[in-house]
């Protein structure tokens, strides 16, 4: 009975994950072809996000508040990467702020077409989507192999 769960378990982690990282790499595919303007910093700093978890220490992120021109309008975001894709990275408020100041002035700014609004600076590296493919891998087959070892 403790295989069958083992089993099911490592399955159901396998499959919640190979679906993720596919849903991931497809929203990676269309933020790819997102155009890019130029933008300007204008607020440095730190703040806590909400869901931040762990020791107080670590739960500083970067603030970069910037502002871009798209079809003649004026636009301000303070996302660093998509908000499809993660949620801002937190560590300790050191990090935070050298983070923060690790932007220029002049930035390139990502923006969704259809609603300009919606922006980002910096992309998801695909090395991190691979590598939860590669534990829904991991997981599908180990429970293969508990399935076919007795």
């Amino acid at each position: 009975m403790e295989r069958i769960a083992a089993i099911a378990f490592a399955w159901v982690i396998g499959l919640v994950l190979l679906w993720t990282s596919l849903k991931q790499l497809r929203n990676l595919s269309t933020l790819d072809r997102w155009p890019i303007t130029r933008g300007k910093i204008i607020e440095r700093g730190t703040f806590t996000p909400d869901y931040a978890a762990g020791p107080p220490a670590f739960r500083h992120a970067p603030l970069v508040r910037y502002v871009y021109e798209v079809d003649g309008r004026e636009f301000m975001n303070d996302r660093i990467r998509p908000e499809r894709l993660q949620q801002p990275q937190h560590n300790s408020q050191q990090w935070a702020e050298k983070t923060a100041l690790s932007f220029p002035d002049e930035v390139e700014v990502h923006y969704n077409p259809e609603n300009p609004g919606e922006s980002f600076l910096v992309q998801t590296p695909k090395k991190l989507l691979f590598a939860v493919l590669g534990g829904a891998a991991f997981a599908i087959v180990f429970g293969i192999v508990l399935l076919a070892t007795k």
